[in-house]
């Protein structure tokens, strides 16, 4: 981080030459041999193009230098392989071998108040993958020219499950239009749109008063767009100074004008940076040319999804994060999730490694594969089995529970549950460190239709748990089944009993034909208390039955469901 460096070079005004002159596209390439020579080429080549007097300048001026940017889209699969590595990414140009040595970016704004609240923002970035991306687009000559990339943009992020507000009408997509959650995303031809739109030279303080989620970027297809830092608005432009100061995080700009070509583009920008990416590496992979216009303002450590990763420091997670890529916990390091998260995994995402998985109580996986499914929690002494709604089958799934021990083992059934998660009370972690896994889980799950799906295998080091004799007068004495509490209930109500003796349990709903239409209890359960959740939002009111059968003990007892 370094302060006190211009924002650009400025001969004399507006059109003078050089002017308007990016600092930021010229230190990116600051490793490059004879820099102070290839800068001076640079900028000769600009003057030779923008020669003093002519306004407005040729339009080849514009384009001048073109230098090829050789991170531009490098991921297009997301498998997490492209993040920056200083002096990797090289080209040529003028007989100049260039690198790509930094990827820049501004931490600046009106006001230390904004600036404090961007990096405010990116610490607590939005990363649910919820908020919606705005791609308003416009049937003009400029619009039409840039379909391509509109359209583009909006198949990626849909491709992968994001929220997309598209439009290619005259119409603009105001916070008065659009009022159903937070934005993640911006970009629009901006002022050049015009249509509909009164206030269009002041649309982003006036129509763009959006929810906007923490994170969210800016990247307009503007000219002038990033021209200062230090004021609000220029005339006849939207502008970044204008986006953070109405609760934007960050985003992307031009000093001068870029032409559209040299925008960054949003079908590499927004995907990148939603499915994880950090905001400085998704900016960059979206430029197709490197040197004299870009600017990016923002906090670069800010992202809004975990993409593939090693976690080399113990986290925790809470609320809502989206995982698009495997997630490596490093030996004795701990991922913590806290107690009502959900996680939504998408692409490649998973969790893994040597370290330790924690989940706090009702944690949700949302899951694009049974296969990566399944995951053990470190919460107690004993194995800890969750995983998330089959894909498929949704809430019609049940599930049976195997164990095996050692590679060579037998699998074995030790449970068949509708619930989504399983305490192996039997074992118990081994507390002596390095040992080989020796316990191996596994979860089927079925329905009513045919057919069974096979989750991915989880395993850790274990042994039997001891018996423990605990004198207690609140053990029970005796079996029992209570009486669902509510009834009638709708749509869930609790069901208790209880165990005198350790031995497998089996608890069943049946309907008043007596037919069978849940399982929710079937395992081996030591003496205790218990109770069961029950929810029948998928089932018509009537009257069902309930039924425990735990060795000889068998008991009945009859609920009504009232819709």
């Amino acid at each position: 981080m370094c302060q006190g460096v211009p924002y650009k070079i400025q001969a004399v005004g507006d059109w003078s030459s050089p002017g308007n002159v990016s600092v930021d596209g010229l230190l990116c390439m600051l490793n490059t041999d004879d820099y102070d020579d290839f800068v001076e080429t640079i900028f000769n080549n600009l003057v030779d193009d923008c020669y003093p007097g002519c306004v407005p300048p040729p339009n080849h001026c514009y384009s001048s230098p073109v230098i090829t940017n050789p991170y531009f889209d490098k991921d297009n699969n997301f498998n997490f392989n492209a993040r920056f590595k200083p002096d990797y990414y090289t080209g040529t140009w003028g007989g100049y071998n260039y690198r790509l040595s930094y990827l820049v970016s501004r931490l600046d704004g009106l006001s230390f108040e904004i600036i404090k609240d961007m990096i405010d923002k990116s610490v607590a970035a939005d990363k649910s993958g919820e908020a919606a991306w705005i791609l308003d687009n416009t049937p003009n000559n400029l619009g039409n020219g840039l379909s391509g990339q509109f359209i583009t943009s909006k198949n990626r992020l849909e491709n992968y499950g994001f929220n997309v507000l598209y439009d290619f009408t005259n119409d603009w997509i105001t916070h008065n239009t659009y009022t159903e959650g937070p934005i993640m995303g911006y970009t629009s031809l901006g002022v050049h749109a015009v249509g509909s739109n009164p206030a269009y030279q002041t649309y982003v303080s006036d129509s763009l008063l959006f929810d906007y989620a923490n994170g969210s970027v800016f990247n307009t297809f503007e000219s002038f767009n990033a021209y200062s830092i230090s004021t609000l608005r220029r005339i006849g432009q939207g502008v970044m100074t204008e986006f953070t100061s109405i609760g934007g995080t960050s985003g992307a700009g031009h000093v001068w004008e870029p032409l559209a070509y040299a925008v960054s583009k949003p079908y590499v920008y927004f995907p990148y940076y939603a499915m994880g990416y950090g905001q400085v590496d998704a900016v960059w992979q979206g430029f197709s040319y490197l040197a004299w216009r870009n600017v990016v303002v923002g906090d670069p450590l800010t992202t809004i999804a975990w993409g593939k990763q090693s976690l080399t420091e113990d986290l925790t997670w809470s609320g809502t994060n989206l995982v698009t890529g495997e997630i490596d916990i490093s030996d004795l390091k701990t991922l913590t999730v806290a107690n009502n998260s959900v996680i939504n995994l998408r692409h490649q995402g998973f969790i893994t490694g040597e370290g330790k998985l924690i989940l706090g109580q009702n944690v949700t996986f949302n899951l694009y594969s049974w296969q990566k499914g399944l995951f053990l929690s470190y919460d107690s002494d004993n194995p800890r089995l969750v995983w998330g709604a089959h894909p498929t089958l949704g809430s019609g799934a049940n599930y049976r529970v195997y164990r095996k021990f050692g590679l060579a083992g037998s699998w074995e059934l030790i449970a068949t549950t509708s619930a989504k998660e399983y305490t192996d009370l039997q074992m118990q972690f081994s507390i002596i460190g390095d040992q080989v896994d020796n316990l191996f889980y596994k979860v089927i799950a079925f329905s009513e239709l045919p057919g069974t799906y096979e989750s991915n295998i989880v395993s850790c080091a274990g042994a039997k748990a001891p018996k423990k004799i605990i004198a207690n007068q609140n053990s029970p004495v005796e079996y029992s089944l209570e009486q669902n509490y509510p009834n009638p209930f709708n749509p869930s109500t609790i069901i208790k009993y209880s165990l005198k003796d350790e031995g497998r349990v089996s608890l069943k709903i049946f309907n008043s034909l007596g037919e069978e239409v849940r399982t929710l209890v079937n395992e081996i359960k030591p003496a205790g208390n218990y109770e069961v959740e029950f929810n029948a939002s998928e089932l018509p009111s009537g009257i069902y039955i309930y039924s425990i059968q735990a060795g000889e003990f068998i008991s009945s007892k009859k609920m009504i469901l009232l819709k």
